[in-house]
């Protein structure tokens, strides 16, 4: 084991080769397997037919696939597991963020009550009708984003002294405004009169993926890699953060300017991921966590790696979610958390894994 940690540790980019092919056929294989199983050889027929449409305007010939099979491929199925890749990469990038931002083992993307935010402007869509007619069904979506970002507004300006944002307040006022958010949405939720827009509300404050569409992929799809480059770039910065605050001001690093677009990308992501999604957990506590027990807290490896795992990792857990109890469908929230906390258990147990 400690010899193949070592060959990813020395060979990085041959790692995240591998894994980005990893990455292409968890897709396909996420598209294909489900209560109904679609053989890959039409999955992948599918798929590039309708490609080649889009960006071509001519297809390759569908030879022996049924309409109903497309239309499961890539109405139903192919938005679901891209936007479980992109969910899995932008939550892992927002845990990687904050955990060297606040140099806190235990830090993760709801840290800023970003997720508490989005359940309340979730749940006032659903519960009170707060929406606008025009958006139809993504005045859900809208609702969450909306929560998040005035989550983010006020956790930042209270978190805010001297011209600038230091890692304990932001922490302690994250887990206040998060509480106070949560507080409202279970009264909300609690005195609602309509029991079924209570049910979908708490499987949606579950974190899902169901109800998944084209719609809901392009806005992850153009903000998750500019978020990582970004990331990518402080990377040494990052790495001097860990060091200390003396150190990296020695270093030249701008502590105030790298912190303020840490905050700024870690919301971002994760605003947009819980407004599709949902609240799931643990995907941006554990994967950075795993990923860093293996290379090190050098984030020039970090951060590639956990992107890349983390986006795998949320498609498998999805596609376990609609084939453990079919036809009906376990809430992904709770599937993260039932492997993601005994993995974080085993890590610091039995690898005796320290953060760095």
């Amino acid at each position: 084991m400690k010899q193949f940690c070592r060959l990813i540790k020395a060979h990085t980019f041959l790692s995240c080769l591998a894994l980005a092919a990893v990455l292409l056929v968890s897709v396909v294989a996420g598209i294909g397997f489900g209560p109904v199983s679609i053989p890959f050889s039409q999955v992948w027929q599918v798929m590039l037919h309708r490609l080649g449409s889009l960006l071509t305007g001519s297809a390759l010939p569908l030879d022996g696939v049924r309409e109903s099979t497309q239309n499961i491929v890539w109405f139903l199925r192919a938005p679901r597991v891209l936007l479980g890749g992109l969910v899995g990469a932008a939550l892992t990038l927002s845990g990687v963020g904050m955990q060297a931002f606040t140099k806190n083992p235990l830090a993760e993307p709801y840290i800023l009550g970003i997720s508490s935010g989005a359940s309340l402007g979730a749940v006032l869509a659903m519960l009170l009708g707060v929406s606008l007619p025009v958006l139809g069904r993504l005045s859900v979506t809208a609702g969450a984003f909306a929560g998040a970002l005035v989550s983010i507004l006020l956790v930042y300006l209270l978190a805010r002294t001297h011209g600038a944002v230091t890692p304990i307040r932001l922490i302690l006022v994250g887990v206040a405004v998060s509480a106070m958010f949560q507080a409202f949405t279970n009264y909300i939720v609690y005195t609602a009169p309509n029991d079924a827009a209570v049910r979908e509300a708490t499987f949606w404050m579950l974190g899902g993926l169901g109800s998944a569409e084209w719609a809901d992929v392009p806005p992850l799809l153009l903000l998750v890699p500019p978020a990582f480059l970004l990331m990518m770039a402080l990377a040494k910065p990052l790495n001097a953060m860990m060091m200390g605050d003396s150190s990296a001001v020695t270093l030249g690093v701008n502590l105030t300017a790298v912190r303020n677009v840490l905050i700024t990308v870690t919301a971002l992501l994760t605003a947009a991921s819980v407004a599709v999604s949902g609240c799931i957990g643990f995907v941006g506590l554990v994967i950075p966590h795993l990923v860093r027990s293996v290379v090190g807290p050098d984030h020039r490896k970090l951060i590639p790696l956990s992107t890349l795992f983390g986006a795998i990792f949320l498609i498998w857990v999805d596609v376990g979610a609609r084939t453990i109890h079919p036809p009906a469908e376990i809430p992904v929230g709770i599937l993260t958390a039932f492997l993601g906390a005994p993995l974080f258990l085993w890590m610091i147990k039995v690898r005796r894994y320290e953060f760095q």
